[in-house]
């Protein structure tokens, strides 16, 4: 060793902040090892954080002197030869703590209450200190961690303890002590928590633009282009392609939107998107701001966001709400049912509803009459690859019998269906010599049918991959516990499979659509008889090729959307007017003649 290595060595041997025994108990290794301690210490052992003695914390000394931790000096040694001379704390930790205990900013009993799980012997100060800053806790109302890094960015770059950072420094230097959060927050503020999708959007109205149309809605991707989405994504570009070369935005409110979807829905209906595509994230937690113009039209998805849309500086006579199911019947009674009641029953609100037996359903007797006037029904198109449908399975093996089954969608009548189709095995009205067992749905769980039966488990599939498989079905059950039929049944019977689906309310009868689809009470044995009819017409496909050839299916998006755009275009007249200047589309092309 050097001689100032000696020195140093000796000067710790000396001191009474080197305890040899608590730093041998501390560091175990360092007794098995026979290195002297001391030597240790101040080869390795406060380069690894190691304390000398419990009066004296190396960590702590340099977090507060950073010329020392700069220097690369031993701490203790420092604080021996200089320190103690300068003034300098001999432990910081215990200084912290004292002043954080003599500030005012620390409530011990506020502290407990969001850790209720520490000792009663705890000290909390000290565990706030170590742990509880560093976990976003706040000290009492008085003061907000969390908020305080935030403000100062600076601040948040070091090692330093917000509050103690307050206290030493920033009080003086004019910052802001944030308040922390409420023990006992005030109802609004819980309010909001609980209700955060259908909390007001936080828009910023900008002067100008072009005529847009903008989408919100959860989430956009491929996986949840079925049914509802894909409809508003389809309805969206008919709407900006009749604006001539509209712009389409999609706002996600849950999940970055994916601008693929376009492409896919391209693929697997033939539309086409003339003009230029948006995408936007503005999620529930109110973090990022929606822009809008006079020229935007907004396009709500559900009745949470139709809600926050409402509520936010946006004008009703700019939102346009598409209503896609009965969505009361989601919720027992209770205050979701409410909230979405009321949503429903907003007056003069703009809203198309998709398929005409649902806008009856809606409008009718104990119903939201209103909708009879402030509402166009909008029919579904459901393309097929080859317009020459040739009923699948005529020449398989075995007949594919398709099982909508989503047990995470209590509409869905998962347990009913499953119920169902077992005693169909067991009494052989579907005999596994004749059948194949296909279950379709996110979250289905693995099963065995009776005698023993497998079934083919399938989900997370792209649109033109669902469409294949639908393609290759000679039945389906499809159960849905609302009067809307939702899109299997379209999707099966346009395609030549026999549909099983259940009646409810107005849906008692869907030949109207296709013969294809047979209704049949929600009972189990209402639907195994529905079964008994499902069978022999899965059985003679010249029928089922028949009935697709005198179908009620719309093919065609564009065509079918015509009506609905019209509506909207005339609805939304004030908005989609062609600026003073005369640039855009023409006002022919913009405000169709409806009448």
């Amino acid at each position: 060793m050097t001689d100032k290595a000696k020195t140093d060595a000796e000067l710790l041997r000396e001191s009474e902040l080197f305890d040899t025994e608590f730093y041998l108990r501390k560091n175990p290794d360092v007794r098995s090892s026979g290195v002297d301690p001391v030597l240790h210490y101040l080869r390795q052992g406060a380069r690894d954080g190691r304390n000398p003695s419990k009066e004296f914390s190396t960590n702590a000394y340099l977090r507060r002197n950073g010329d020392v931790a700069a220097s690369g000096m031993n701490p203790l040694v420092h604080y021996l030869r200089t320190g103690k001379a300068e003034g300098r704390v001999l432990n910081p930790a215990e200084d912290d703590a004292r002043l954080v205990r003599e500030s005012g900013f620390f409530d011990e009993e506020y502290y407990r209450h969001f850790r209720p799980d520490l000792p009663a012997d705890r000290d909390v100060v000290k565990h706030f200190l170590r742990f509880g800053a560093r976990d976003g806790l706040d000290p009492s109302e008085k003061f907000s961690t969390s908020g305080y890094l935030r403000q100062n960015a600076d601040v948040a770059k070091t090692h330093w303890n917000p509050l103690v950072h307050y206290l030493r420094h920033g009080r003086a230097e004019g910052r802001i002590a944030p308040r922390g959060a409420l023990r006992e927050p005030y109802v609004d503020a819980l309010y909001a928590e609980r209700w955060q999708s259908i909390q007001p959007m936080p828009v910023t109205r900008l002067p100008g633009g072009e005529h847009r149309i903008s989408i919100v809605t959860d989430s956009v991707a491929p996986h949840s282009l079925f049914g509802g989405v894909g409809t508003a994504i389809i309805l969206g570009v008919q709407l900006a392609n009749r604006l001539g070369n509209g712009t389409l935005r999609l706002v996600t409110r849950t999940d970055a939107p994916d601008g693929q979807v376009i492409g896919l829905l391209e693929d697997a209906t033939g539309i086409h998107l003339d003009g230029i595509l948006e995408l936007e994230q503005v999620s529930t937690d109110g973090s990022q701001r929606l822009q809008f113009t006079d020229r935007d039209v907004v396009m709500t998805t559900s009745w949470w966001t139709t809600r926050a849309v409402l509520d936010s500086d946006i004008p009703r006579e700019q939102v346009l709400y598409l209503l896609q199911e009965d969505e009361r019947m989601f919720y027992a009674y209770g205050d979701e049912r409410l909230l979405c009641a009321e949503t429903l029953a907003e007056p003069d609100l703009a809203v198309v509803v998709n398929t005409s037996r649902l806008l009856e359903h809606l409008s009718g007797p104990g119903g939201l009459p209103h909708l009879a006037t402030s509402a166009i029904a909008l029919e579904p198109a459901f393309p097929t690859r080859d317009a020459s449908v040739v009923p699948a399975g005529s020449g398989a093996a075995k007949r594919n019998l398709f099982y909508y089954s989503r047990p995470l969608n209590a509409r869905n009548l998962f347990w009913r269906g499953a119920q169902v189709i077992a005693r169909a095995v067991e009494s052989r009205v579907l005999d596994p010599d004749e059948w194949e067992f296909h279950f379709v749905g996110r979250g289905t769980p693995e099963l065995t049918l009776p005698r023993d039966v497998k079934v083919n488990i399938i989900e997370g599939l792209g649109w033109t991959d669902y469409q294949d498989l639908v393609a290759s079905m000679d039945a389906a059950l499809v159960l849905m516990d609302t009067p809307h039929p939702s899109y299997p049944p379209y999707d099966l019977a346009s395609v030549g499979a026999a549909v099983l689906t259940n009646s409810h309310g107005i849906k008692t009868d869907l030949s109207d659509i296709s013969d294809n689809i047979i209704v049949a009470p929600s009972s189990v044995d209402g639907l195994l008889d529905g079964f008994r009819e499902l069978v022999d017409l899965a059985r003679d496909p010249e029928r089922r090729a028949a009935n697709v050839a005198a179908d009620h299916i719309n093919r065609d998006w564009e065509t079918t959307l015509v009506p609905v755009v019209d509506w909207v275009m005339d609805r939304f007249r004030s908005t989609l007017a062609p600026d003073e200047s005369g640039a855009g589309s023409t006002e022919e092309s913009i405000v169709p003649d409806v009448h």
